[in-house]
């Protein structure tokens, strides 16, 4: 338990990401007794109070307890501010300390900035000009940046450059909830922790990888901000590369911190792009806040390779895309095939382990075994290791761990500013290439078109 406590200040506290998941991760923290009180500031343009700020939370947090609610509740101010005038943060500073001397609170602080990127450098220099993200021997002051960080490489230089000049990077932690998610932070210790699977982690064992992300839901009111961003921009450049970093790094020296940074790093920057293809869901045009000419991708699927010696002729296969026909994150590692000494029946695919992130969260290995009461015919067998079967604490929701990450001063589940331009890099690549745009229908796996693509490049997608 941290028993100094916290404050939290939010910027951009009336967003669907505070109602959804920041207000009831600090919910959480409270009922687990994982820190024993704290203050929240929510910060935002327009008026309201404390009730309309956290009320609509309360739908997001199953078996509400009403003594932790009212802690929360008692401990929370609404600060209303102009994002560029700096008189309103001085008027923040004296809310502050006001705040932390009612609830004995020490100075610790995280500052959550969860607007849009647009506002990301006038809010950073405004803290700092006006010390409220300034600590001490005595206190931490921590800083959250949300996804997206910038829209382009141009943009998130500028970003990094204004953060860098005001404040030290082990203050700053760039969101990417992804990897605040139980099954993407057991990639490491899944692959570090087990013989049986580092050494054949590599291109003589590895046939390829597939990652997976496929969304039922479509933009849920975000129109305006999909049309400006798309599936490359919105999943690729984010969770789906950091999740390639992660299964692509080489061994770090320890499975902590600034180690598992270095090494994902060192992928990111050898990613080479092979080949793209892109869809549009049916209806997209129509959405409100959707240009009616728009060509904005909700599908892509792409082939990458790593240009160094543990990876090179591997493929990445990755697959995104909204309103398909079902919602799924995974990653499936192929194992080459191993020669045939059957005389018949020989094996028509290879092994694979699978890492099922979402939903139904587990580990899959697929193996060839003897079917029952035959002599030499095989059959594929799984062998699952589903998350409830660890019968161990609940799995914390993402936001939740991660919150509780920036606490302990752990950066190891956060994406450092030489990620973050690496990842762009790649994106703009690609999105320099002005590459159709193929129609599908919503439900469905995806355009037609995509099997042509697919039988090209030699993959079978296994979700």
């Amino acid at each position: 338990m941290d028993k100094r406590g916290v404050t939290f200040i939010i910027f951009g506290a009336t967003g669907d990401l505070a109602k959804r998941y920041l207000f009831p991760a600090i919910y959480t923290l409270l009922k687990e007794k994982k820190i024993e009180k704290c203050a929240v500031v929510g910060v935002a343009r327009r008026p309201m109070n404390v009730q309309q700020l956290l009320n609509p939370s309360q739908e997001f947090i199953p078996h509400l307890n009403l003594s932790i609610w009212k802690q929360l509740e008692q401990s929370t101010v609404y600060h209303q501010l102009q994002f560029d005038a700096a008189q309103d943060y001085q008027k923040l500073a004296l809310v502050l300390q006001n705040l932390e001397q009612k609830h004995s609170l020490f100075g610790n602080r995280i500052l959550y900035l969860a607007t849009l990127p647009q506002h990301f450098e006038t809010i950073t220099r405004n803290l700092a000009s006006s010390k409220i993200a300034t600590q001490t021997k005595q206190n931490w002051n921590r800083l959250v940046y949300e996804k997206p960080f910038g829209e382009n490489l141009k943009s998130a230089q500028k970003i990094n450059q204004c953060i860098s000049r005001v404040f030290d990077e082990s203050q700053v932690y760039r969101m990417d909830h992804y990897l605040g998610k139980e099954l993407v932070g057991n990639i490491s210790l899944v692959r570090f922790t087990n013989r049986i699977l580092e050494p054949l982690w590599n291109k003589n064992h590895l046939e390829s990888i597939q990652i997976i992300l496929s969304e039922k839901l479509g933009l849920e009111g975000r129109g305006e901000f999909y049309d400006k961003s798309g599936a490359l921009k919105d999943v690729v450049q984010s969770h789906m590369l950091q999740m390639l970093a992660l299964i692509g790094m080489e061994s770090p020296s320890k499975l902590t911190g600034d180690y598992i940074r270095n090494e994902k790093i060192k992928v990111l920057r050898k990613i080479k792009v092979k080949d793209v293809f892109m869809g549009q869901y049916d209806g997209f045009t129509r959405e409100e806040g959707v240009q009616p000419t728009s060509k904005t991708e909700t599908f892509a699927a792409l082939k990458l390779e790593l240009d160094n010696p543990r990876w090179k002729g591997v493929p990445f296969f990755l697959k995104t895309g909204k309103y398909l026909d079902k919602r799924e994150t995974s990653i499936h590692l192929k194992f080459k095939m191993v020669e045939c000494l059957l005389t018949k029946s020989c094996p028509t695919d290879s092994n694979y382990l699978t890492i099922r992130i979402q939903p139904n969260e587990g580990i899959l290995f697929e193996m060839n075994a003897k079917v029952p009461g035959e002599t030499y015919q095989v059959m594929p067998v799984k062998m699952e290791l589903s998350q409830p079967d660890l019968n161990g604490p609940k799995m914390p929701d993402a936001y939740e761990h991660l919150l509780w990450q920036v606490i302990q001063g752990d950066q190891s589940v956060f994406v450092r500013n030489d990620e973050i331009e690496a990842a762009w890099k790649v994106i703009d690549e690609i999105k320099k290439k002005k590459l159709p745009v193929y129609a599908y229908a919503q439900g469905s796996k995806g355009p037609k078109e995509l099997d042509e693509w697919s039988w090209k490049n030699k993959v079978r997608w296994r979700g």
